[in-house]
């Protein structure tokens, strides 16, 4: 588990983030941002600290705690209270306000952690239990290598896609993101609850790399083209949603039989991200005009996260659009283009959404070759990939 300090001597505070992480975080509490565990992965601060230190001097120690790798969520309870401009001044990675929807809490700190892991190029396969043997550390080391393997794998494909294409280097890292975002927020719902477990979610979360990889069939002179495609262009270019499907297929057919197998799953989504990410919840989307829950709930998610990063992100044919733009444009879609659940979810994340479209772009400048680090972050957990 994961460890994480609350930094706060406000009780309710304390207990009502507590109540919420406990079942999937190890909590420490802390009184003083000085004081904090330097292990820990995540550090909710307390707007009770505010008080403590000169806002630079606050500034300067949350600064610390940034580049050491330990994302800092300010956090308050006080509806009458509005700390988010102040949370960006002081550096945080993001913020949490009142009311404190479990939901969004978890989204939110997960995926801080999540990108912390890919800045500072660290990861890990977490065991059950601590154990000294030489058995456990040999299977973990195995399964390591084994998702180093699969990392680098996802990764040359979507490199092949992406080299052809017009888009910056990190589309994909970024809806990874935003997809993993939205399904650990679904997640809390009654109705997800035994959908989106922990492993479904990371299949999600590492398939979604895969949606356009079938742009690798799509002939230059549209796939390249600066400006609007023509009717029969636009035909053609439907087409990758099928010709990615068929890659991901000829994959799946050798394994099918094991159908017990996480190969079996990742390759199962593979399909269903790949070909279904441009369907519409009202089914009038492509390629086969899927309808409501008919749409495999990995490529709903997939369509509020691609539209979002399309839209707010610069092309060499395009202006990006602002985020509240972007925002009306997606709730404008609520129930016709996507799924309502889905755009619930985004409207809860939207901030979460805008703060992961900067911090990658800082993060991970878009550049058109591999680097090393980006491999690095391909051998743990997290993939890093580039857009499509």
């Amino acid at each position: 588990m994961l460890l994480t300090t609350i930094v706060s001597d406000n009780s309710s505070l304390t207990d009502c983030l507590s109540g919420i992480l406990r079942e999937d975080y190890l909590l420490s509490h802390s009184d003083d941002i000085g004081n904090s565990l330097a292990e820990s992965r995540l550090l909710l601060l307390g707007h009770d600290q505010l008080g403590k230190y000169p806002l630079s001097e606050l500034s300067e120690m949350i600064k610390t705690h940034e580049e050491q790798g330990t994302p800092v969520i300010l956090v308050w309870d006080d509806s009458n209270a509005d700390y988010r401009e102040l949370a960006i001044e002081l550096g945080c990675s993001d913020y949490l306000g009142p009311p404190l929807y479990a939901s969004v809490v978890n989204s939110k700190c997960k995926t801080y952690i999540s990108l912390a892991k890919l800045k500072q190029g660290f990861g890990h396969v977490e065991l059950d239990d601590e154990d000294d043997s030489v058995s456990e550390h040999d299977q973990f080391i195995e399964a390591k290598e084994l998702l180093a393997v699969q990392d680098a794998a996802i990764l040359c494909l979507a490199t092949i896609a992406r080299i052809r294409d017009h888009s910056t280097g990190n589309h994909i890292l970024r809806t990874q993101h935003y997809v993993k975002a939205l399904a650990e927020h679904l997640r809390k719902l009654p109705k997800y609850q035994k959908q989106l477990d922990k492993e479904t979610i990371e299949l999600f979360y590492k398939t979604s790399a895969l949606h356009d990889i079938g742009k690798v069939g799509i002939p230059d002179h549209i796939l390249c083209k600066p400006g609007a495609l023509t009717a029969d262009e636009y035909s053609i270019m439907k087409n990758h949603t099928v010709l990615g499907y068929q890659a991901v297929n000829s994959a799946y057919q050798m394994l099918e039989k094991e159908s017990g197998s996480k190969a079996v799953k990742f390759l199962k989504f593979a399909q269903q991200v790949t070909l279904s990410h441009h369907e519409r919840w009202d089914g009038k989307g492509y390629p086969q005009g899927l309808k409501g829950e008919d749409i495999p709930l990995v490529a709903r998610l997939m369509a509020v996260a691609d539209v979002y990063d399309a839209m707010i992100s610069r092309r060499p044919y395009k202006s990006a659009l602002d985020h509240e733009e972007v925002k009306n444009v997606i709730l404008s879609g609520r129930g016709t283009h996507f799924d309502p659940d889905i755009v619930d979810a985004f409207i809860d994340l939207q901030d979460m959404f805008e703060r992961i479209s900067i911090r990658l772009e800082d993060v991970f400048p878009s550049t058109a070759d591999l680097t090393l680090h980006s491999m690095a972050d391909l051998i743990n957990e997290q993939a890093k990939a580039s857009e499509l």
